[in-house]
């Protein structure tokens, strides 16, 4: 399998504060690969080192034979996108705005009608029809992922990251983000990087998972082999994301 990302010795800091320690990390093209971890570890921070929104202090990125450091501005070897955790809607600009963004400043070359079809499309998939006129402050949560995600499913990108798409979601509606993150991969055959402390998101969603511990990729396995590694910490983890989900449900936590 083609190693479409590679990340070496990847080192971020922020004051005091050292959030990468040394990162390592292959993605395979047309996997998804779902990084967990506690919440204020530094997996969105991975995310945006990998995007080019942030320079890492040190270490190397690569992708498709290409180091990051190597390129223009703003230019990449394949076409990236990313849902952000707050899906990061422009506020000023309707539904089918939002979605035509990057057809707008990205592919001039395209007619209006051209551009109309293709959001009609994208939103079609997401379960938007008919919400063009919108605005995001008219959306709930779930509409606003989903409008995110139509930003993104309308110009093809063959790289997407995912910033805890589920997060702050009622059950019902993650299941549905999650479907969505399936269908997508399968229509676009992207490669994509989702990043979570949801374990039920993980096993519905991921080819690969991957554990991000202390600055570091500390396990990453197949899901199957991922879910019977012997590691101490990872079980903590593990614990710990299932307490907190039975208490948000209101359902005491018992361990069998």
């Amino acid at each position: 399998m083609h190693k479409q990302i590679i990340v070496k010795d990847l080192y971020k800091r922020y004051g005091q504060l050292e959030v990468l320690k040394g990162l390592n990390l292959e993605v395979y093209e047309g996997e998804t690969l779902v990084i967990l971890g506690r919440s204020g570890v530094g997996k969105s921070v991975l995310l945006k080192q990998i995007i080019g929104i942030e320079k890492p202090d040190s270490g190397s990125i690569e992708i498709d034979n290409i180091h990051l450091s190597s390129m223009e501005e703003n230019r990449f070897p394949a076409k990236m996108g990313m849902l952000f955790q707050g899906s990061a809607l422009f506020d000023s600009l309707d539904v089918a705005q939002n979605t035509a963004f990057y057809l707008s400043e990205h592919e001039q070359e395209l007619s209006k009608n051209e551009v109309k079809e293709r959001v009609a499309h994208a939103l079609e998939l997401v379960g938007m029809s008919g919400t063009e006129n919108k605005m995001p402050s008219d959306l709930s949560g779930g509409m606003r992922k989903r409008a995110a995600l139509a930003r993104l499913i309308v110009y093809h990108p063959k790289i997407i990251l995912y910033d805890e798409p589920t997060t702050g979601l009622d059950p019902i509606t993650a299941m549905q983000i999650n479907d969505l993150i399936n269908t997508t991969q399968k229509q676009l055959k992207a490669t994509s990087i989702v990043v979570t402390h949801d374990i039920r998101s993980a096993l519905e969603i991921g080819d690969r998972l991957a554990f991000h511990h202390d600055g570091r990729i500390a396990q990453i396995a197949p899901k199957d082999e991922f879910m019977n590694i012997e590691d101490p910490l990872l079980h903590a983890f593990f614990e710990n994301a299932i307490l907190t989900k039975d208490l948000l449900h209101g359902q005491p936590h018992r361990r069998s």
